[in-house]
């Protein structure tokens, strides 16, 4: 019987999408003519300025940064410089001569402000070579090392501009005003406690200690009766696959006893929970009442 040849399949190629085609082709034609345009914008400039460097956005992007941080530099340079010339001439030719050299008086007293200040803080210190704004530093130098401190902790400040940074040591400024009232608050309330104590008697202020205390005490009982038996029920309520949850709630029960032995132990206290005892017991419920 004679084999029968397997008929080749017919090609099913894909027409091609001239629309499409002829579509990329546009936006790759008017984008290589863009490019064209500004790199020729660009040497034009180049030439206009006298610049001779690098041509590529990388590369010009290096030396920005550079030259922004030679900018800080030069501001702390000239501050130093401004000092010493400042020792060195008369009472009263200072200031003509920073006119001469075409300062205004202000730029120069910040100029001079930034470099001693900077010279005395290890933490302006760090952020002159991590903030490129000349204007951001100068803004820096007028504020303590304790607002300072927020600031070198943050990754991103050699990113933020001047307005950025403003907002940040105003942020700053209020964490530090707010710490320094409730310091502020604390150190009056043990002045005022401190004042009464002087003048109470022994029986007055044993008593106010007895009051103190016994609110620290119900505020842990909340805790143990609230929050740790809370606790203890959800993990009562899981269900148990090998019984480790009680094991584990035991635990977290033996942490408050053991540390309420020790207490017992470290003032010598006598066990109140014990039947021979009932009567203190009660003594020390209806004060707390």
């Amino acid at each position: 019987m004679a084999r029968q040849e397997t008929p080749m399949p017919q090609s099913k190629e894909t027409p091609a999408n001239t629309v499409v085609i002829a579509q990329e082709f546009s936006a790759a034609n008017q984008l290589a003519a863009l490019t064209i345009e500004a790199n020729d914008a660009a040497h034009a400039m180049a030439v206009q300025i006298g610049y001779q460097g690098a041509m590529t956005v990388g590369a010009l992007e290096d030396e920005i940064r550079f030259y922004q941080r030679r900018t800080v530099e030069a501001i702390l340079e000239t501050g130093k410089r401004l000092l010493v010339l400042k020792e060195l001439t008369a009472h009263g030719e200072f200031a003509q001569r920073v006119e001469m050299l075409g300062f205004a008086r202000t730029t120069a007293f910040r100029f001079m402000q930034a470099a001693a200040k900077t010279a005395k803080s290890s933490k302006l210190e760090q952020l002159s070579t991590q903030v490129k704004s000349a204007s951001a530093f100068l803004e820096l130098v007028t504020h303590d090392d304790d607002v300072l401190e927020n600031l070198t902790n943050m990754d991103a400040v050699e990113k933020m501009s001047a307005s950025q940074l403003r907002a940040a040591l105003r942020d700053a400024h209020k964490e530090k005003e707010a710490s320094e009232k409730l310091m502020a608050d604390k150190n009056a309330k043990i002045d005022r406690l401190e004042h009464r104590i002087q003048i109470m008697s022994a029986d007055e202020v044993l008593e106010e200690v007895m009051k103190e205390a016994t609110t620290i005490t119900r505020d842990a009982l909340g805790a143990i009766r609230g929050g740790v038996r809370q606790a203890l029920t959800a993990l009562n309520d899981v269900p148990a696959a090998s019984g480790t949850q009680s094991v584990f709630m035991a635990g977290l029960v033996g942490q408050i006893q053991a540390d309420l032995n020790a207490l017992r132990e470290e003032f010598n206290l006598p066990d109140v929970s014990n039947a021979a005892d009932a009567q203190l017991a009660g003594e020390v419920a209806q004060w707390a009442e």
